[in-house]
């Protein structure tokens, strides 16, 4: 029997700081929308300050953080699916929709617009839970209900919402920028610092609280990502994508794929290969 294509919708209020501490770049698309309390979002090298009712569409292979802002408390409905779960969508032009074929965004919609948001949101906890019979093309038929009503509130937003750009952020971002064109070189926390004129210390303070992320493990991050990328679409033996992504070793290399894609870079070009 078939497997049944990912979906996940879940609803989640956290009291006290939360800061998200997994792993976060995925191959499946996410749906973020805030219902209650303030939250910084990084994604896509940039923070947003989120507030009630924004919504962010994390487009896949996307990394993603959300970390404490303000009042501790917060809730929000998070929403996860993968390709499979939206082809059957694809001959009724949901391929087509701007929001899959560009980078991540953040929607900031009116109150009419976020009252027609929570109740679709509301309709696919309710047929999640229920899972009555023909619960899943129910759920795919709200989701395109969703995808077409975000395409439609970007597209009429005057203006998209910016991310945060105070001079801390500002210097992190050049960081980002940095650590993005250089990762396949021999990168250590000091070289990182002396190119920028600040202390080691600084560095990995002001990029932790702007990120969510330490330098390294950002780095690792990016590493992996590429290395996917090359196990995917080339036939690079895995030492030399390795060394390529810039690993110190082979058996680092393997430790680092493992520990952040849940598999070996054997395993996932087995998996992946295009």
């Amino acid at each position: 029997m078939d497997a049944v294509p990912f979906f996940d919708v879940e609803q989640i209020k956290r009291t006290g700081t939360f800061n998200m501490d997994s792993d976060h770049f995925h191959e499946s698309y996410e749906i973020y929308y805030l219902l209650a309390g303030e939250r910084y979002y990084y994604v896509n090298d940039r923070i947003y300050a989120l507030q009630v009712g924004d919504l962010l569409f994390i487009n896949k292979n996307q990394l993603h953080r959300t970390t404490s802002k303000g009042r501790s408390t917060h809730e929000r409905i998070l929403i996860n699916f993968g390709d499979p779960f939206i082809e059957p969508l694809l001959k009724l032009g949901a391929g087509e929709l701007p929001l899959f074929q560009g980078e991540s965004f953040l929607l900031r919609p009116d109150v009419h617009e976020q009252g027609r948001i929570v109740d679709i949101l509301h309709a696919m906890l309710r047929e999640q839970k229920e899972a009555a019979i023909g619960h899943t093309p129910y759920l795919q038929t709200l989701l395109l209900q969703l995808l077409i009503l975000i395409s439609r509130i970007r597209e009429a937003a005057p203006e998209p919402v910016l991310p945060e750009s105070s001079e801390k952020q500002r210097r992190v971002y050049r960081i980002l920028e940095y650590l993005n064109a250089h990762y396949a070189e021999r990168l250590t926390l000091q070289s990182i610092a002396e190119y920028f004129y600040i202390s080691e210390t600084y560095l990995c303070r002001i990029f932790k609280q702007t990120t969510g992320f330490t330098v390294i493990e950002y780095l690792n991050y990016v590493r992996v990502r590429e290395a996917q990328t090359l196990l995917k679409e080339t036939d690079h033996k895995i030492t030399a994508i390795a060394e390529r992504t810039g690993f110190d070793s082979i058996a680092h290399f393997g430790r680092v794929f493992k520990q952040i894609a849940k598999r070996s870079p054997l395993q996932y070009r087995k998996q992946n290969k295009i």
